[in-house]
């Protein structure tokens, strides 16, 4: 019933557009050649044409559009809430058998990248997985280091099985799909050195440590909320600096060479986010050149 009502509707609508259109492009006739009014149609048999096309009253119209729009909401809210996006990086050692569990959901696509160690992009061959996970007609899922993941079904299960260049054992991942939750970009971090690794980013101080959600966070743009904004002196355009807890958050594409970095995330564009201990100070090297930074309090 519904189905018949809207293709009704539908056409309905296709006909009053058609005739606007007509109505709007209609242009008077010339006076020096008065030919088209003696091959239209006389108005007022349009008139009633229309009325025995069109067989709904405007009541009916009306009563048929709310329909519509109540049915397009049923259909919303049968599809489950809003899942709560997620941001996630992911160590994956290649000897220690983890297998890593990506969340994903019918109606939203999830983007996982692959990278190695340093940040640096571990380009994809080829990607293995069941089709229903992904967007109707995309046969290409990967593209560089990224793999599109769109579900085209709720309550999916099944896996993901990627073959990285120059990696002879494939890259494995458990894919579920229902759940409050979903993975709307996971960056698998390879803890092994890639084809297009950052020679630079291999040599570290002795006090550098692994990294954090804090510095994902600050990778992405989402400093946490209570950190205080500190004025940079010294470094580029891009970098941006917070104080956080007693320590220097520090988003740079320059290598901090001193004091020695607490803990450090890079990101695959080749953005640095580094903890520092709490100092006004940083020596760093860009394109292999060493400055000075200086962090300080903006102006009250």
């Amino acid at each position: 019933m519904i189905k018949h009502l809207v293709r009704a509707f539908g056409f309905a609508v296709a006909l009053l557009a058609a005739a606007a259109a007509a109505q709007d492009s209609r242009s008077p006739p010339a006076p020096a050649a008065p030919v088209w009014p003696h091959h239209a149609a006389d108005e007022d048999d349009v008139a009633k044409r229309a009325r025995e096309l069109l067989s709904l009253t405007p009541e009916q119209i009306r009563r048929l559009s709310k329909l519509l729009e109540q049915t397009q909401a049923a259909t919303a809210r049968g599809a489950g809430s809003e899942p709560k996006g997620r941001i996630r990086r992911v160590r994956v050692d290649p000897e220690s058998g983890e297998i890593p569990e990506i969340l994903v959901r019918r109606g939203y696509t999830s983007a996982v990248s692959v990278s190695d160690m340093t940040g640096a992009p571990w380009p994809v061959e080829e990607v293995l997985v069941d089709r229903r996970f992904l967007a109707e007609g995309d046969n290409a899922p990967a593209a560089g280091h990224l793999v599109y993941l769109a579900p085209q079904q709720p309550f999916l299960k099944g896996n993901l099985v990627i073959k990285l260049r120059d990696l002879a054992e494939p890259v494995v991942a458990t894919l579920k799909s229902g759940a409050e939750a979903a993975d709307f970009r996971v960056d698998l971090r390879m803890q092994i050195a890639g084809p297009n690794v950052d020679p630079d980013a291999l040599v570290q101080p002795v006090s550098f440590g692994a990294g954090e959600a804090v510095l994902l966070g600050v990778l992405t743009g989402t400093p946490p909320p209570a950190a205080e904004r500190l004025v940079i002196e010294g470094g580029s355009p891009g970098d941006r600096a917070w104080r956080d807890d007693g320590s220097v958050l520090f988003l740079t594409r320059a290598h901090v060479l001193s004091p020695g970095p607490l803990a450090a995330e890079r990101g695959s564009a080749g953005r640095w986010a580094y903890r520092l201990p709490d100092t006004p100070h940083a020596l760093v090297s860009a394109h292999g050149r060493e400055g000075r930074i200086t962090f300080r309090r903006g102006d009250p």
